[in-house]
């Protein structure tokens, strides 16, 4: 009987040592930023932002301006349409025809620049992001990052949100940046 609760002890006693060996090794610290909200926030974000509005607004003032001239040519082919001979209607028609594809390849044009435009402005915003979260994480001893706006994140608790916590360092950071630059 001595020998059975010796055992029954000593296997309770190695269960609740390997179950506060698991508890501990199971602990993590998890944490959840919104990178679209850090970099829209941030000041270097919102540099680059305004200089791609910048570019954006130039880019579609050139579309408005085709799109106008199409415009123009459509009201005059309406309206004199009828009182032009067949040759002269068809060749205006054709004009538009050919407008029509200009303006559409200006459009696909604008695009692209854009696209390349907002690639070469946001890698460096990017590249110095994720050198301040490296160093943002080992400060806080983060074991898992999380974007926020991912598809099966359904809940986020305040405490876990270092959002707003980025924003300040990558702020800080920016401003030193800026200064070594200059």
């Amino acid at each position: 009987m001595e020998r059975r609760v010796f055992w029954i002890f000593f296997v309770v006693f190695l269960f609740f040592g390997f179950f506060k060996e698991v508890k501990a090794e199971t602990s993590l610290k998890i944490g959840v930023i919104d990178i679209k909200k850090v970099v829209n926030k941030s000041k270097y974000g919102e540099e680059v932002i305004q200089k791609l509005q910048k570019k954006y607004e130039e880019l579609s003032l050139k579309v408005q301006a085709k799109a106008k001239e199409i415009d123009a040519m459509k009201e005059e082919l309406e309206k004199k349409g009828s009182l032009l001979s067949q040759e002269a209607r068809e060749k205006k028609q054709a004009e538009y025809q050919k407008l029509l594809r200009e303006l559409k390849s200006l459009q696909e044009d604008a695009q692209y620049e854009m696209q390349e435009y907002e690639k070469q402005l946001l890698d460096p915003v990017f590249k110095e992001l994720e050198k301040v979260l490296k160093e943002f994480v080992q400060k806080e001893g983060i074991d898992l990052v999380l974007e926020k706006n991912q598809p099966g994140i359904y809940y986020i608790s305040p405490k876990v949100d270092y959002t707003e916590k980025l924003i300040e360092k990558f702020n800080v950071y920016y401003e030193n940046l800026k200064k070594t630059q200059k």
